[in-house]
């Protein structure tokens, strides 16, 4: 016989927070029916009133079976946290309206339920309304209220007990149901926020491969079918092309190492500094290049989406470096300040004229990245006094 999680398990996620929710709803419903049958509750409620709430309390029970049907079934366009709570707030405001109790009643804890219940929609407005609604039913069902009833003067904790042990015995009760489902809500809060963390993560890791790996793989498979066209007429031509799509596929290899260097581990230790330095010495060592690489300040611990805008940017830097500037050493300095981190990457080249360069697709791309990451990029450059790029973003990226 299948265990009750692995039930909830096999059931949309959907389907299992209501359930879940009317679970602790039943959990509460069968006090209520006591409560009505109390003696000492009748008392004080009078024939009237207790007449009056029977029919009620039946419609309620009804009403939950036929929710929790509803459950079951699951409509796909039926949104319960938005359609139930307004309905659980006007059954528990009409059991107070008739039982003549006042906001001090037991029965004002079961609007936890609907407010509960409107969180799950995610919607602030929405759960703050259904507040608002819950104040209202409880100043209507007061209206009419003679009085708050208080215990009688000198009576001892120990008598109050005795002479209301339902009430008593429900407060303790739902505190432990309130619990649960808020703990349950807390866990459904966890899950979304991580399966929206695990999306953000594919889509970022196929953007770092639309980006770099498969246009580098594109490109291969172009320079393959051109080497296949005029290898027989031109070997000279075929070599040199040949010799582009090594460098094409190092370039991929380097930066496959460097997103599954970046994704294994969070720490500082094996994390983004480590990938960075690793993919700028192969670049380096490839072209001739000698690289000097420093890091400066407390290391701490960067968002993805930062991590991913400095390394294209340090990679069109270093690519310009290889194949324009003619230098012999390019120096990488890492910053990291209290609110911000800055990527330098200078080299020691024949540099451009920078209006000459300005609309360079290159340049303007590492400018569109570091704007999209609220940060900024400078080039400076002149004539025969090399290149230096410097990168800055804050370290707290403001998504809107």
């Amino acid at each position: 016989m299948p265990s009750l999680s692995r039930f909830f398990r096999d059931l949309s996620a959907r389907r299992t927070q209501h359930l879940v929710f009317l679970i602790h709803v039943w959990a509460c419903a069968p006090f209520l029916v006591f409560w009505l049958s109390d003696p000492h509750v009748q008392k004080v409620l009078g024939v009237e009133a207790v007449h009056q709430l029977r029919p009620v309390v039946s419609v309620t029970v009804a009403y939950l079976l036929g929710r929790t049907y509803l459950a079951f079934k699951d409509p796909p366009r039926l949104r319960w946290e938005y359609v139930f709570p307004p309905i659980d707030v006007a059954l528990i405001s009409l059991i107070l309206y008739l039982s003549h109790r006042g906001p001090m009643s037991n029965i004002t804890l079961l609007f936890f339920l609907p407010i509960v219940s409107a969180s799950g929609s995610l919607n602030v407005r929405w759960a703050a309304g259904v507040g608002l609604m819950v104040v209202l039913g409880t100043a209507i069902a007061a209206w009419q209220t003679p009085s708050i009833t208080l215990p009688p003067s000198g009576m001892s904790a120990g008598e109050l007990l005795k002479a209301e042990p339902l009430n008593v015995a429900f407060r303790l009760y739902f505190l432990v149901v309130i619990s649960s489902l808020m703990a349950y809500q807390a866990l459904i809060a966890a899950e979304l926020r991580e399966q929206l963390g695990v999306s953000a993560d594919r889509n970022r890791i196929a953007m770092d491969m639309h980006d770099g790996v498969q246009g580098h793989l594109i490109t291969m498979a172009s320079q393959l079918e051109l080497i296949a066209r005029v290898a027989e007429t031109d070997g000279a031509r075929a070599a040199e092309i040949a010799q582009e799509g090594r460098e094409m596929a190092r370039q991929a290899a380097d930066e496959l190492r460097f997103l599954v260097q970046r994704l294994r581990s969070p720490s500082l230790s094996d994390g983004f500094v480590p990938a960075l330095r690793q993919y700028a010495h192969n670049i380096c060592e490839r072209n001739g290049l000698q690289m000097v690489f420093s890091v400066e300040g407390q290391e701490w611990l960067m968002e993805p989406e930062a991590e991913g805008t400095l390394f294209r940017i340090a990679q069109e830097s270093l690519n310009n470096v290889a194949k324009h500037s003619q230098a012999k050493t390019v120096s990488i300095n890492v910053r990291f300040m209290d609110d911000q981190i800055k990527l330098d990457v200078q080299d020691d080249g024949k540099g451009f004229d920078g209006e000459a360069a300005s609309g360079c697709y290159g340049l303007e791309g590492m400018k569109e990245r570091a704007t999209k990451a609220h940060g900024s990029v400078m080039v400076k450059s002149q004539v025969g006094a090399g290149t230096d790029v410097v990168a800055t973003l804050p370290r707290k990226i403001e998504h809107v």
